[in-house]
């Protein structure tokens, strides 16, 4: 039993963003000390070349070309699965019928009905699994929620949230899998607006309709760096939705991938009929707030710096700039907890489910060009 144990055992599947996980995993215990350290055992790649390279540079014991082989593991206690989106259906509908703790990367699969099964094998199975969206751990998104729950926002009137990278503005970079709409399910729409609408789900609410629309902008690329031969891309480059609440409220959600000046920039706005919030990830260690009840010539931008304020972690912080891998490590901390103290894991397959209904509506919608309803899930 975990509970027991000095340190749990765990699997990897996937390298790419795999290998950052572990970098997280391996800190935990110097963050949480009253948590297991975590012996990083074994990584399933797509090759066996990139395994070789996880073994030297993770200091594993093995590696596999075939994921089957290492949920058939009886030597793991959890894994991260960080795969390919096609993969995560048939991945997690194996793992959930082992006894490991399931860490799984955003989307929850290529598309709802895939979801669907995977949420319907949970329930067969009386299993679940924790999704990674390490920005609700973001400290000054905590803080937002306690804003939002405290009622300090009042009825939300608008919202927006915008995820602009420049990861792909060169036409000569290949897309590999993420051009295929079969192995990606969709462009941005399923790989950057997650986050998002993950964030507007957790703090504003369910929509109960959208409309959209999705671009591609390049429409070929070469299947290697340097090489002539090119494909079609079938998946888009930018994606913009609007969204309708049930209380009338109404948001907008935009992605793209192809953003000049734009690194990594993700932000967010709640606007509300006592309160509004604004937080970016480009200034990660702040939220600004602005409250109806200041008097009218001093209402505005109140900047709350929130910094590293994660008040159960052993390591100093609160007055230092915070990183994205400090996230997943209190995200991979949370899962770890919640996995020992068999609590539900938060946010569960479920809530991965929701999301992926909204990315189905949206792209519905954006297909049709008219407003489409959000499925339940």
């Amino acid at each position: 039993m975990l509970t027991t144990r000095r340190s749990v055992r765990a699997g990897l599947i996937g390298f790419g963003i795999g290998r950052f996980y572990a970098a997280a995993l391996r800190s935990l215990h110097l963050y949480y000390p009253e948590l297991p350290a975590v012996d990083l055992v074994a990584i399933a790649t797509a090759s066996a070349a990139s395994g070789l390279q996880a073994v030297r540079q993770l200091d594993l014991k093995r590696h596999t070309t075939d994921y089957r082989e290492l949920l058939a593991s009886d030597d793991l206690d959890l894994v991260v699965i960080a795969s390919p989106n096609y993969l995560h259906h048939d991945m997690m509908l194996r793992a959930l019928r082992t006894n490991m703790a399931i860490y799984l990367d955003k989307p929850l699969a290529n598309n709802l009905a895939e979801a669907r099964d995977v949420l319907r094998t949970a329930q067969e199975t009386g299993r679940d699994a924790q999704m990674i969206f390490e920005l609700r751990y973001c400290p000054a998104l905590q803080l937002a929620r306690r804003v939002v729950d405290t009622g300090r926002l009042g009825r939300v009137y608008a919202f927006r949230s915008v995820y602009f990278r420049s990861s792909y503005i060169d036409p000569g970079k290949p897309l590999r899998w993420k051009g295929s709409l079969a192995q990606s399910g969709a462009g941005v729409l399923n790989d950057y607006a997650p986050h998002s609408i993950d964030l507007i789900l957790w703090l504003v609410g369910k929509p109960d309709r959208v409309t959209a629309q999705l671009r591609t902008f390049i429409t070929q690329r070469p299947t290697s760096v340097g090489g002539t031969d090119r494909v079609p891309i079938e998946t888009d480059d930018h994606m913009i939705a609007q969204l309708a609440m049930p209380d009338g409220g109404i948001g907008t959600i935009e992605a793209g991938r192809l953003i000049t000046g734009c690194v990594n920039d993700l932000s967010l706005e709640i606007y509300g009929s006592e309160g509004s919030l604004r937080w970016n990830l480009a200034e990660p260690n702040s939220l600004y707030f602005a409250d109806r009840k200041m008097a009218a010539d001093e209402r505005g931008w109140l900047k709350i710096p929130t910094n590293e304020r994660f008040p159960d972690s052993a390591l100093p912080g609160n007055d230092l700039p915070l990183g994205m891998m400090r996230l997943h490590i209190a995200g991979l901390a949370d899962f770890l907890r919640r996995t020992i103290d068999r609590q539900p894991y938060d946010p569960n397959l479920e809530q991965g489910l929701r999301v992926q209904a909204v990315i189905e509506a949206v792209a519905q919608a954006a297909h049709a060009g008219e407003w489409i309803d959000v499925m339940d899930g």
